[in-house]
């Protein structure tokens, strides 16, 4: 047995260990087939067969099995379901039946097999694996059966004829099966001197007369006679079936030849459909064709004719260029057709393109605007990807030939482009653009000069503003196509831009320099530096000699800032860099950094987009693709990089400067650049000028006043000096290293909390580079040293980029260095209560770095380099489980801050390695945190609830289950609290648990005197799976509600938002009910509305306006500093006139005013006739009628809303994740 057949057999015994395991499958039909196997294979246990090596003894008792379940004589099924599990599991073996035996025994196999497809009481369950059994035996058969030389009453074609049948079965998956099993028999077909199937004649005819049937049927028959019968729907999902059909059948690539024209004709005539569904389908079935065709073409060069005659059929099927319906579908078929071919074999398919532009234009000549757009749609098509980017390169990368063949292409293109540009399609002006655009994007440098002459007319229309400004964002796109394809260059060659001689006759084009602006790319730099510098220099002359508020001063200024904005473009990859970016160029852009601040974010940038572009265009970051890289070569890239690296310390020089002379809050671009250009400087140049920084910076330190006697601008340089010192950091030569850890070690313990903030983002910048994380690994003990003893010296503002330090530290920690994780844990833990958000997320990362740290193999603590340990001590190895313990010092802390934050801390660890952990660990640090909940103190218990709560949710049921009887009584004590939302707290853990856990667990092990909280609990659940369900209900019926009118709002909206007075609500029903929506005049009674005015609108709304009654004018009269007009309008209450008649009324009713106060603020009637006073809000509500009793509450709303909006105390556990 050779090794093919033993891996044959052991992918069987896989498959039937599967069925095995299915013995105890809740699924009943699952476990009837493992029963059936386990009963075959005892069965075969007891003839000492050996199962699994003879594939022929399964086949055997299972058809024996199989002429059981089915009657001899009348070949009825008696037992469906021992036929169904026999079935699937013969659809199993007969993929490692020899073939041989299929063929001998086809005709007997398929006499048993056929009841399983014809009898009336064989379902879907049935019918699909007996399907599989007869794919399997038809693709076994030889070249002779198929065509039935011995005339044989039963044969393969009888079997398929079957399968065909099937392929249109109403049930969707035996349908799904049997289309595949076709597609799987054409596409195996019998050795034989013919590459067709012996089959595929009867396939297709089959096919084809069963198509022509359904498109005579629908076409025939009438529309209304259809629509009455309901018919429509379900002929148009019998051609989709059939459709799907031929899709399996083409992709086997067994369509007979001859058979093509007709199967067009007949998808093209579907493709007239209104049924999307149907055109789809015709048209994946037009894709399949093409793709067969391409594929056997690329694969054996034989099938190039059958592409053209394919192409050929469809364009003698061309429709009228005003038929809307077909020439659309017919467009999309070309499109697909050319697309395809243009894939598998461009150079043939470049043949045919002069002919496609030629009936294309005619579709675009339409005066309809659907198949114009389809006709441009096609063009762009066609170029984007039926000509690859591969044969648009030049020699020797071509061949020749290939390259003056795609430079007629594009000739002709442009041509035709130049014709499209004319007034005869200027109804499909907007499209052609699109398309021209497109062509640009395509050919790029290719289109230089042929798309001169369209750019020129598109340049003219730009230009021409006032017939042509409905196009003005198409003329634009195709332009800066133009731009990025060709070069500014090129463009401004035909295009100039006449800025300073501007006349009739040259137009001036300052409109063009936004889009140089923007789609300038590896273009020539030297258009810049000669050019537009001029330019800016004549603008400035200008300005010298003009007004500084005069508009011809801000034209030529704004004029100015558009010509520096392009700089930044200029620079990315340009092509001349190292002829055009010279010493005097780049000193001019260093005087300019120094002179006019205004410009220094665009010369930055500009400086770092020339280093960036071609240090990721030379190291390969930036993928190049062929036209690229053949333009401008990759050796190339790496020759700028070299040239800018020669003038680097310059660039260094003055962009330190500079850096030292802008505001802190303005420079970060500064840095950018500097970081840019510290990439591609030497290691000598780096080590200078470091040690220059460094010399810099030790003189500012000693220049820096003591301590009290102020000196900013002092500090400030040192600190500047120190940003410059972290840039460094990671492209430092190594003999740097020990002068930027002194820096470190000096700066960490600074008084000024700037300074010890920078100190640690030198860690931090050295771990972003690998090279830069081993100098670290050098100098490990001294930077774990000095992160210890600095530890009591910590300013508040800086603690997060410790941490940060810390965390990158432990992640570079060698193995043996684990006792410093136990010397800073402390410190971190405490920081998880920390009042700073990203101190806080910053010390559970480290805890989550250190507990991982841990847990690696081989991680080990000394302990005699602890404090506090003997110098014998041995060493321990660490694990997570240790971490844990380690931790838990923190509880037995002196200030219930650090039992609090270590609480916190376990809460996080938890969660993350709930996993790692043992058990008994687990419930350790659980049971000993759950004893927490009883304390005095709630800082230490609000972090236990948070601890309890991620132990509900996180750990196992198992685990948990058994502790829920002990904590619930500990969580209650707290219920009643509501002071740091602790009642609030505990109700939602009882919720998750009761979710977790059943109702009736939790109710079972709940104190009785707390009972009433879950009571509510178990309402408020109710309650709102009882709202859900009537919302489910209630939506329908609104929807159903909609009236045909339009509507501003929709029926549920109207049920949500509107207002619910009866009285209103009533009057508004009987006004609506023709369904037109409400309006409302609003006016004054001073100024009645004049119908005649034409101001009129702006006094109708949809909305009614608020009416102003007694009442609201009795509580406007209250507010003293507010009033409304008689339009309803807040206007401010003015003192000076209603000063003296206040005060004359206050003293006129002081007595009546003190009485009513007294009664206001009185005690009132409570609850069991007991007496308190009124608080808050309701202090105030006096002067209430019982009418106004429904105003009540909103007021709750309100308050209940700034309960809502109150910020919550203290700091929270967040985790990294949502629990």
């Amino acid at each position: 047995m050779d090794q093919d057949e033993v891996a044959h057999l052991l992918e069987l015994e896989d498959k039937l260990a599967q069925i095995r395991q299915q013995i105890h499958s809740k699924l009943e039909n699952q476990k009837h087939v493992a029963i059936i196997l386990s009963a075959v294979e005892e069965n075969m246990e007891e003839q000492q067969q050996v199962a699994g090596e003879n594939v022929v003894n399964y086949l055997v008792s299972l058809m024996s099995l199989l002429d059981q379940a089915v009657s001899t004589e009348t070949h009825e099924i008696r037992e469906v379901q021992i036929a169904t599990s026999v079935t699937y599991l013969l659809d199993i073996m007969f993929r490692y039946v020899p073939k041989q035996m299929l063929r001998s025994k086809f005709a007997e196999i398929l006499t048993k097999l056929a009841p399983c497809i014809t009898d009336e009481k064989a379902g879907a369950p049935l019918v699909r694996p007996a399907i599989g059994c007869l794919e399997t035996l038809l693709v076994a058969q030889d070249a002779q059966s198929w065509n039935n030389t011995q005339n044989l009453s039963i044969a393969p074609s009888r079997g398929l004829s079957g399968l065909l049948e099937l392929s249109l079965d109403p049930r969707p998956k035996v349908r799904k099966r049997a289309q595949d099993a076709v597609g799987r028999i054409m596409a195996n077909p019998p050795v034989s001197p013919s590459a067709e199937h012996v089959a595929a004649p009867l396939v297709a005819e089959f096919a084809i007369n069963a198509l022509a049937s359904a498109v005579e049927e629908a076409s025939s028959a009438s529309n209304k006679k259809i629509r009455a019968q309901g018919g429509a729907k379900e002929n148009n999902a019998k051609s989709i079936h059939i459709l799907k059909l031929i899709k399996s059948v083409l992709y086997s690539k067994q369509w007979p030849t001859t058979r093509f024209d007709t199967l067009c004709d007949l998808l093209l005539e579907i493709s007239r459909s209104a049924d999307q569904y149907m055109v789809s389908s015709a048209f994946e079935c037009f894709e399949a064709l093409f793709q067969a065709i391409a594929e056997s073409a690329a694969s054996s060069g034989l099938a190039d004719h059958k592409f053209t005659k394919i192409l050929n059929i469809i364009y003698s099927l061309k429709p009228s260029n005003t038929d809307a319906h077909l020439a659309g579908a017919w467009i999309a078929v070309v499109a697909k057709g050319v697309t395809t071919f243009g894939f598998h074999n461009p150079v043939a398919c470049l043949d045919s393109l002069p002919e496609l532009i030629k009936v294309l234009s005619g579709y675009l000549q339409s005066e309809v605007p659907e198949i114009f757009i389809s006709a441009s749609q096609c063009i762009e098509a066609i170029m984007v990807e039926a000509i690859p980017d591969e044969i648009l390169l030049s020699p020797p990368l071509v061949e020749r030939e290939v390259y003056e063949k795609v430079d007629d292409t594009i000739s002709l293109f442009a041509q035709t482009y130049v014709d499209f540009l004319s007034i005869k399609y200027a109804h499909c002006a907007r499209e052609v653009l699109g398309a021209l655009a497109a062509a640009l994007r395509k050919f790029r440098f290719r289109s230089n000069p042929d798309f001169l002459a369209p750019l020129e007319i598109v340049g003219g229309w730009r230009t021409n503003e006032d017939n042509f400004l409905e196009l003005r964002g198409e003329i634009e796109s195709v332009l800066g196509a133009g731009i990025a394809a060709m070069g500014p260059d090129v463009i401004l060659g035909c295009l100039p831009l006449n800025l300073t001689n501007a006349s009739d006759e040259n137009p001036g084009r300052a409109w063009l320099i936004p889009l140089i602006r923007d789609n300038t790319k590896n273009s020539h730099l030297a258009l810049f530096t000669k050019d537009f510098m001029p330019l800016i220099q004549y603008f400035e002359d200008k300005i010298a000699t003009l007004s500084s508020e005069s508009v011809q001063s801000k034209v030529f200024e704004t004029v100015i800032s558009q010509l520096w904005s392009t700089l930044t473009n200029f620079c990315d990859l340009p092509v001349d860099l190292t002829e055009s970016f010279t010493d005097e160029f780049a000193a001019d852009l260093s005087s300019m950094l120094y002179s006019k601040v205004e410009l220094r974010p665009v010369i930055c940038h500009a400086l770092k987009k020339l280093v960036k572009s071609n240090y990721e265009y030379a190291t390969g970051i930036s993928k190049a693709d062929g036209l690229l890289e053949q333009q401008f070569p990759v050796s190339e890239g790496q020759k700028n990089v070299d040239y800018l690296a020669a003038k680097a310390p310059n660039l260094l020089a003055v962009l330190f400067n500079v850096y030292t002379q802008t505001a802190p809050n303005a420079r970060g671009y500064i840095l950018e650049t500097i970081d840019a250009v510290l990439q591609i400087a030497s290691s000598e140049e780096l080590t200078k000028t470091f040690n220059n920084v460094c010399g810099l910076l030790k003189k500012a330190f000693d220049e820096e006043p003591t301590k009290g006697q102020g000196g900013p601008s002092s500090m400030k340089m040192s600190a500047t000096l120190l940003d410059l010192i972290i840039a460094m950091a990671a492209y430092v030569d190594e003999s740097s290293y020990s002068a930027l850890f002194s820096i470190f070690n000096t700066t960490v313990n600074s008084d000024d909390a700037l300074t010890q903030k920078r100190a640690y983002r030198i860690i931090t910048k050295l771990s972003e580079s690998e090279q830069s994380s081993r100098s670290v690994m050098q100098y490990i003990d001294d930077i774990e040293n000095v992160i210890i003893q600095s530890s009591k010296k910590v300013h508040t503002s800086a603690k997060a980029m410790r941490l940060s330090a810390i965390k990158l530290l432990v992640d570079v920690l060698p193995l043996d260095h684990g006792e410093f994780i136990i010397q800073v844990v402390p410190e971190v833990i405490l920081a998880t209560k920390d009042n700073n958000e990203k101190s806080r997320e910053a010390a559970f990362n480290t805890l989550i770095s250190m507990a991982n740290k841990m847990s690696q193999e081989g991680c080990v603590m000394r302990l005699s380099k602890v404090p506090g340990y003997d110098a014998a001590t041995p060493d321990q190895p660490a694990s997570v489980a240790e971490f844990f313990k380690i931790t838990s010092a923190g509880l037995i802390g002196e200030s219930q801050h650090m039992v609090s934050a270590t609480v916190t801390a376990y809460s996080c660890l938890i969660f993350e390695f709930k996993v790692q952990v043992p058990p008994d660990v687990l419930m350790e640090i659980y049971d000993t945190i759950e004893l927490y909940l009883t304390s005095n103190s709630r800082e230490i218990v609000k972090s236990a609830i948070g601890f309890a709560k991620v132990c509900c949710l996180a750990l196992p049921e198992e685990l948990m289950k058994p502790k829920i009887p002990s904590l619930l009584p500990k969580l209650l004590r707290w219920s009643h609290e509501h002071t740091g939302h602790f009642k609030a707290k505990v109700k939602h853990i009882i919720e998750r648990l009761i979710r977790k856990y059943g109702y009736e667990y939790i109710d079972q092990h709940f104190p009785e005197e707390d009972k009433r909280l879950l009571v509510n609990i178990r309402k408020t659940r109710d309650r709102s799976k009882r709202k859900a369900e009537d919302l489910q209900t209630a939506v329908p019926k609104l929807a159903e509600s909609n009236t045909k009118g339009s509507r501003f709002m929709s029926a549920l909206d109207e049920a949500l938002y509107e207002s619910s007075n009866g009285e209103e609500s009533a009057k508004e029903e009987s006004s609506n009910r023709n369904g037109k929506a409400n309006r409302f005049i609003v006016e004054s009674k001073e100024n009645p509305l004049d119908l005649l005015d034409s101001q009129t609108l702006a006094h109708i709304s949809s909305t009614r306006p608020k009416k102003y009654d007694g009442k609201t004018k009795k509580n406007a009269a209250e507010d003293d500093v507010f009033s409304f007009d008689a339009d309803g309008k807040l206007k401010m209450k003015s003192d000076k006139n209603s000063t003296g008649d206040e005060e004359l009324l206050g003293s006129a009713t002081s007595g009546i005013n003190a009485y009513l106060d007294a009664v206001k603020n009185g005690p009132v009637r409570g609850q069991k006739n007991k007496l308190k006073f009124k608080k808050g809000a309701r202090a105030n509500d006096n002067d209430m009628s019982d009418g106004e009793a429904s105003e009540l509450p909103p007021r709750k709303l309100e308050a209940k809303n700034k309960k809502i909006l109150k910020k919550k105390g203290g700091p929270k556990f967040k985790s990294r994740r949502k629990l």
